[in-house]
């Protein structure tokens, strides 16, 4: 069976774009060459930072034979009153290939079709691979294409080159004014001639020749292995081998070579994070730490050149030493210049800053996150010490943003006032929640340690949410600019595990910040306060809805307890109910209390009566029922309850309790005709239900468990 091989050569693609686009590739290819009937085993995508590649493998060397059904024109319209064709009936014929005669009959609907049924024989494999693989690429490229020269192609960067190769032959494409080949390039440096590729299962091979790992999994391996190699020959232990760093090294190269600099001890009296921030961010280098104490960086660094020359690594060398000493030095001048003057002597300069053009500047931010610290310690009823702190910690938090060290290095936002804010003794917890605000900063980061902290980011989140949604900034498909998908995500995350014992009214503060925003909005007639509010409860609670079901709750259960709109209002008692309800569908008891509750919820509408009469019960079941209701579950877990945050005990007793009400519950729907003709009797019969259901509800909305009832349940007049 054939094998085909695909490489697009360009200028240097953005690391971030090599892994991106090898998916986008593999996934587009596999649909076209379904579309096309053209079978194949399996497809291999590969990438460097100036090439893509693909191999097929197992191409089925045509594409498979199909029958297929045209349906044409009506007979009563294809033959006039002597029976003869009329020219619908012949132009769809001869289209088809065939004469009206070849053409069958088909009725649907009631209406009778002329049918062509043809027979398509497949083209070869290379045939079809060169009229789809130029629209492939034309449709590769993501976000931010480019164009080059004189042509209207658009891809992320200009391609250079083609390789396309089926078996040991040529398959001619073209792209714009690139035609393809067998000829392909090595490494830059290392290797700049031609290469050319004699069939697609000695690719790899060939270009590993011309100094070129095309496969970013053995780069990656490589790099891993140089990397642990020079830091065990310092006596240490390499930082960040792993994650983002490694991955964006990987595709920024195609021949690793690790090669170990030296910074100098000098810096080493900086914190770890200013010097760890420049090498990875700034310099793409990887710390270097002690193998006995973890804590303490080793004056080295890792770089990966892509350069193996013995030559050429001592000029390496000194030119990153030389770069990365420049930067630290100017990170050490920042770091202590800063300090002569206090961070609560920066506060003016925030009215200077702007937060977001249209939400005023950081001093207003500032003065919306001092409120919201109020609203918490009086709703949370927090202890003095952390009240203090939180505001203390709020009030405080964005003052590194003028700090020169902030707007050198602007990844250090947080850490630099955390920093500043011990030297000058602030508390413990202060400083650690004005560098937790931020947490968790990226996907994998961990949430804020301290009470304070996981209170002042959700508090920061929530205000940075709001604004932005107030200005209509929401994301839209993948583009999330404002990081908001992060950041919403990092509320629920930290309310839901980091703060699962403080009930915070996600709503009303939401509510109580709006309020600050809106009068500082520019362009009011595009403001819809409502809109907004509910745009970023529903953005909220998809992710909550998302965390609910990744940690095992079932999705019923999720649909009953989010069914009231009102979670946002007490996450965590939400959580609590869900748990609550999913273990009393787990037991073996749970299907008599379902179905019941499923029953009195569909009897009800959202306008049925809650009063009811005792005097007008004509049957023993309705007096039953209520008598049950009142003695049973009403006066023992009582109406108090409402409104109130529960524990897990309470939602558990209420279970039990409404199970002792199901055997009832059906025998009255059995025997009893709920919507009976007369109104006030039919009004007393919803009235009991409508009562009932508020405890059912206490839990969640019970229609959400039908689908889990084996048979149909009765929901009409009777049971």
């Amino acid at each position: 069976m054939p094998t085909y091989l695909l490489e697009i050569g360009t200028e240097e693609l953005p690391a971030d774009r090599v892994t991106e686009a090898q998916e986008r590739l593999k996934t587009m290819t596999a649909e076209s060459l379904k579309k096309a009937n053209l079978p194949f085993e399996s497809i291999t995508c590969m990438g460097t930072p100036r090439r893509l590649a693909m191999i097929i493998h197992g191409l089925a060397a045509v594409q498979d034979t199909i029958k297929t059904k045209i349906k044409g024109p009506k007979v009563e319209a294809s033959f006039d009153a002597a029976g003869k064709p009329t020219i619908q009936a012949t132009k769809f014929a001869e289209t088809k290939g065939l004469t009206v005669e070849q053409l069958g009959r088909e009725t649907q609907n009631g209406v009778e079709y002329l049918i062509a049924e043809l027979t398509i024989k497949g083209k070869p494999a290379g045939d079809v691979l060169k009229e789809t693989i130029p629209t492939l690429i034309t449709h590769l490229s993501g976000e931010r294409p480019m164009r080059w020269g004189d042509s209207d192609m658009k891809f992320s960067r200009p391609i250079r080159w083609m390789v396309s190769l089926l078996d040991n032959d040529e398959l001619p494409i073209q792209v714009a004014d690139i035609k393809s080949g067998r000829e392909s390039y090595g490494n830059r440096v290392l290797a700049p001639e031609k290469v050319k590729i004699g069939h697609p299962d000695i690719y790899v091979d060939t270009l590993r020749k011309a100094r070129v790992l095309v496969e970013a999994s053995e780069r990656r391996a490589l790099i891993q292995k140089q990397v642990q190699e020079k830091a065990a020959s310092l006596g240490g232990q390499a930082r960040r081998l792993g994650g983002a760093l490694l991955d964006e090294v990987t595709n920024i190269l195609e021949w690793p070579h690790a090669i170990v600099g030296e910074y100098g001890s000098e810096y080493l009296s900086l914190p770890d994070t200013l010097i760890e921030t420049v090498m990875v961010h700034h310099q793409r280098y990887f710390p270097v730490e002690s193998s006995q104490d973890s804590s303490k960086l080793l004056p080295y660094f890792i770089t990966i050149a892509n350069n193996d020359r013995k030559e050429a690594e001592g000029p390496i060398k000194q030119g990153n030493e030389r770069v990365i000493k420049a930067r630290l030095a100017d990170g050490k001048f920042f770091y202590f210049d800063d300090q002569k003057t206090k961070l609560s002597e920066r506060s003016d300069k925030l009215e200077n800053l702007t937060f977001q053009e249209g939400l005023g500047s950081y001093a207003k931010k500032t003065a919306r996150l001092l409120r919201a610290s109020q609203y918490l310690t009086r709703s949370l009823a927090l202890d003095s010490k952390t009240s203090i702190c939180l505001e203390r910690a709020l009030s405080l938090c964005k003052l590194d943003l003028v700090s020169n060290l902030v707007r050198e290095l602007p990844e250090l936002q947080g850490y630099v006032g955390c920093w500043y804010a011990k030297i000058e003794g602030e508390p413990d917890e202060v400083c650690d929640a004005i560098k937790d605000h931020y947490a968790p900063r990226f996907p994998g980061d961990a949430m804020p340690e301290s009470l304070v902290g996981r209170l002042a980011s959700v508090v920061d989140k929530i205000d940075t949410l709001l604004g932005l949604f107030a200005l209509g900034r929401r994301p839209s498909g993948s583009s999330d600019p404002y990081a908001l998908r992060r950041q919403a995500q990092g509320i629920v995350d930290i309310l839901m595990d980091g703060l699962s014992e403080y009930h915070i009214n996600v709503t009303e503060m939401m509510d109580l910040l709006m309020s600050e925003i809106e009068p500082l909005l520019t362009k009011k007639k595009d403001f819809n306060r409502a809109k907004a509010l509910t745009d970023l409860s529903d953005f909220l609670m998809l992710r909550v809805r998302m965390k609910l079901q990744e940690s095992g709750v079932r999705r019923e259960t999720i649909e009953a307890v989010c069914a009231d709109n009102k979670v946002l209002a007490d996450i965590q008692d939400a959580v609590l109910r869900c748990h609550c309800l999913d273990k009393l569908i787990a037991s073996d008891s749970s299907f008599a209390l379902i179905r019941a509750g499923v029953r009195v919820c569909n009897i009800l509408a959202d306008d049925s009566p809650s009063a009811v009469d005792p005097s007008l019960f004509d049957t023993d079941y309705e007096k039953n029922l209520w008598d049950a209701f009142n003695s049973d579950v009403k006066a023992k877990w009582g109406d108090e309850k409402f409104g109130q945050h529960l524990q897990a005990a309470d939602y558990d007793e209420l279970v039990r309790l409404l199970s002792t009400l199901a055997a009832p519950i059906d025998r009255f729907f059995e025997k009893v005709m709920v919507n009976d003709p007369d109104k006030k009797k039919r009004d007393n019969r919803h009235g009991i239900f409508k009562n009932i259901n508020r405890y059912f509800a206490a839990l969640g909305n019970f229609k959400s468990f039908l689908p889990l009832l084996p048979t149909p349940v009765a929901t009409g007049s009777k049971g």
